[in-house]
């Protein structure tokens, strides 16, 4: 398996998870995106209408009369929308080789939207087909790192060190 910077970043934020650390990265953000939650340091989070509707919500404090205009949002919205197919899909190699038992969760056990997003969240639904089935796999599912994983991960980390 090929290991870029990219795909090491989302070991390094996999194994972190299990071992109950936070990473503050940019994939952070990803991560944090696909529990659901919806808290004022998250930059977006991913809300399901249906099992395979996702929904980009993108925190916005600005009052709603004085929020940029749509063109400009949806341009935020697609720099955002560029890295998920690239965590999904490798997400689902990782699971595909046995790096990563993954085990489905009820969607509808996600957080609920809070009762005045609109004041705080931008809607978004413009996702594709790929990109829809990859947000359900990775966003009802409990990821949970295999040996063979931290294997990668300790070789990886080693050869950090002696390079």
């Amino acid at each position: 398996m090929f290991l870029d910077s990219f795909r090491k970043s989302v070991i390094n934020y996999i194994i972190a998870v299990e071992d109950g650390r936070e990473l503050r990265t940019p994939l952070g953000s990803y991560f944090r995106a696909f529990t659901g939650a919806f808290f004022p340091d998250m930059p977006f989070t991913f809300y399901f209408e249906a099992q395979n509707k996702p929904i980009m919500f993108v925190y916005d404090a600005t009052p709603i009369d004085r929020r940029s205009g749509h063109a400009l949002f949806i341009a935020h919205c697609d720099r955002i929308k560029a890295n998920i197919l690239p965590i999904t899909d490798f997400i689902q190699e990782l699971a595909d080789a046995g790096y990563i038992t993954v085990s489905p969760v009820d969607f509808r056990d996600r957080p609920a939207l809070p009762p005045d997003y609109a004041n705080h969240w931008r809607k978004y639904k413009q996702f594709y087909n790929d990109i829809m089935i990859g947000l359900s796999f990775v966003c009802c599912a409990h990821i949970e790192p295999t040996q063979k994983l931290y294997d990668v991960w300790t070789k990886f980390n080693a050869d950090r060190l002696v390079s």
